[in-house]
């Protein structure tokens, strides 16, 4: 079999998945905070050696995109190194609804799932039968944390004497921080202060992190910090709009633009996978009738 089949077929996987991630996104093109997805791609030769020498002596290279690269191995392919998320801000849109808010910045509201804590951009909220504000899933969404509400850990020092003492854990109770709302008005102000009737009742928890590549996407606009020191201490610098909601940063266009060449590009290395499979086929015809 022809080793070129092999670069063929992997640029085609390639490319199939990269007209998933656009289809995607251009899915979510109408959804609340979608952060539109890109994937990376690696070139991979099973050897490169530069075609100019010093001395006669070739020296390897580690990359397709040097211009002397000469592919000495007997195949080479392409594949999915990762997916980018694009967290740029999107445009915040009008809506006059007093429990959609939409974050200006790069936070996240944070919420209590089943799975644990996620964070979400998605803000246009509603008050469940019980009276807690949740989200489009029904999940709670959390309050700042206060003193009087962090957890507390036993520690004990040895020594003499031993001392017993409680410190107060980095993450709170997560339970004790859904916000109850009641009958009556709702004003949120832009640091997310939540009041009905006049007093106040909670304020919007919303987290800012070190980097926002290292939240993983779950579905259904939820997101997983995977990196223990990845929350910023401190102020947050994020404006809440309440009566706003923020649209997708996905661009139709573009994105129509992107499926097309996708498409056409996983359409050509098919059509040269096909090429392969006929020279092979054709190649053991001739062998037989030779025999």
């Amino acid at each position: 079999m022809d080793k070129g089949i092999y670069t063929a077929l992997s640029g085609g996987l390639a490319k199939s998945r990269e007209v998933e991630l656009i289809a995607n996104n251009l899915a979510n093109a109408t959804t609340p905070g979608f952060k539109r997805d890109t994937g990376t791609f690696n070139e991979y030769l099973t050897e490169l050696r530069r075609n100019d020498s010093v001395d006669g002596i070739q020296r390897e290279i580690q990359s397709l995109s040097d211009p002397n690269a000469r592919p000495t191995g007997d195949k080479s392919f392409v594949e999915l190194d990762g997916v980018y998320t694009d967290f740029r801000q999107g445009t915040l849109q009008k809506s006059g609804r007093a429990l959609d808010v939409a974050i200006e910045g790069s936070g996240f509201f944070e919420v209590l799932t089943p799975a644990g804590i996620r964070y979400s951009r998605q803000g246009n909220f509603s008050i469940d039968a019980e009276g807690r504000l949740v989200t489009t899933s029904g999940f709670p969404v959390l309050s700042k944390a206060t003193q009087g509400q962090a957890a507390v850990s036993q520690l004990e020092v040895r020594g003499a004497p031993p001392v017993t003492g409680q410190i107060p854990d980095r993450q709170p109770d997560a339970q004790s921080r859904v916000i109850q709302l009641g009958q009556g008005p709702i004003r949120i102000t832009e640091d997310g202060r939540i009041l009905q009737n006049g007093a106040e009742v909670a304020t919007l928890s919303v987290e800012e992190f070190q980097e926002s590549q290292w939240l993983e996407k779950m579905g259904n606009s939820y997101y997983r910090n995977t990196h223990p020191g990845n929350l910023k201490n401190g102020v947050t610098t994020s404006k809440l709009h309440q009566g706003f909601i923020e649209g997708s940063n996905v661009n139709p266009v573009t994105e129509m633009t992107r499926l097309i060449e996708a498409t056409r590009a996983y359409e050509s290395h098919m059509q040269a996978v096909k090429t392969y499979q006929d020279i092979d086929s054709r190649s053991v015809n001739d062998i037989v009738k030779d025999r």
